[in-house]
């Protein structure tokens, strides 16, 4: 005879691990930018995509709403939301000020080992951009920057910055519109590695603060056109 109480507490645990699961996988897919700005989800198509019943799918979707990575629409949908140039402009500047830091940070506590991630990512991206391949792109562009801040050894950090990105990373669909700003983009990551790579807090600081703001300046320019 199966006990109720062990019943009830596998049942709880199998409930948790899938919203866990579904809630990582669908923020992982923001802030890759594997979602377009205004995008809608619904908990049923989601359902169907992940293999689970609507339960864990519809706790994800309103975890990420209340961390505004969402918005919710009418006929209980939610969408990506479409990001207006004053808030793009804000996020730019405060995402270049804090990602920044913690380049700075990294310099000096990043380990031998995540310095072979970044150059590995970094040659990633190098291949994807010579397939026009935004989806790697984007994918291997998050794993190399967050391997610096994961670097920095600051969870304070490390979890307003993916508060940040998950508000902007839809919008990095955008970069593929200009193959040769992309190719710019990777100058600055290797400007990144080399600064870390000599412990150069100061010019890492830099570099990363160029690379956000240079992506921006175009970024920002889409976003005007995709509003209007």
């Amino acid at each position: 005879m199966v006990d109720t109480k062990l019943s009830n507490s596998i049942g709880q645990i199998t409930r948790e691990t899938l919203r866990s699961r579904v809630y990582a996988e669908l923020k992982a897919a923001i802030l890759q930018g594997r979602f377009s700005p205004g995008q809608a989800l619904t908990v049923r198509g989601l359902a169907e995509a992940f293999g689970t019943s609507p339960t864990p799918v519809r706790e994800a979707l309103q975890q990420l709403l209340a961390e505004h990575a969402l918005e919710g629409i009418p006929n209980k949908s939610y969408r990506i939301p479409v990001m207006t140039r004053e808030k793009f402009l804000d996020l730019k500047d405060v995402r270049a000020a804090i990602e920044g830091i913690a380049a700075e940070k990294a310099a000096s506590r990043i380990r031998p080992d995540e310095i072979k991630q970044l150059e590995r990512a970094n040659d990633a991206m190098v291949k994807a951009i010579n397939r026009q391949d935004c989806k790697s792109y984007l994918s291997q562009n998050k794993s190399f920057h967050f391997i610096v801040y994961r670097a920095a050894r600051s969870p304070v950090l490390l979890q307003t910055i993916e508060s940040l990105w998950t508000q902007i990373g839809p919008c990095l669909n955008y970069l593929f519109e200009d193959i040769k700003l992309v190719e710019s983009l990777t100058s600055h990551h290797l400007d990144v590695l080399d600064a870390l790579k000599r412990g150069d807090g100061p010019s890492a600081r830099r570099a990363m603060e160029t690379d956000i703001l240079t992506a921006g300046a175009f970024l920002e320019q889409q976003t005007d056109q995709a509003a209007e």
